[in-house]
């Protein structure tokens, strides 16, 4: 094996380690193929963007904005009667 490939390898091994770490804060969402309900993925917290899904189930490739398929927290509003 080669000096140069070996620390390559290294620096990747550091990296994925790197990002591993930094993802234990986040929150995993489940992603479900909007044909069949069928978990399509998974995404962190701070995942934006499109994404591109094929479902294992029904075959379905689809693209999907992550701003359309967050979770909504659920406002209570108190309402007051005279």
């Amino acid at each position: 094996m080669k000096p140069n490939a070996y620390r390559a390898n290294e620096e990747i091994r550091m990296k994925a380690e790197l990002s591993r770490k930094e993802a234990e804060s986040l929150i995993e969402r489940d992603l479900k193929c909007p044909e069949c309900g069928y978990k399509a993925g998974t995404v962190f917290s701070d995942c934006t963007g499109h994404l591109t899904i094929r479902c294992r189930k029904c075959k379905t490739v689809s693209v999907l904005n992550l701003a359309y398929f967050r979770r909504h927290r659920r406002r209570k509003y108190k309402t007051t009667i005279k």
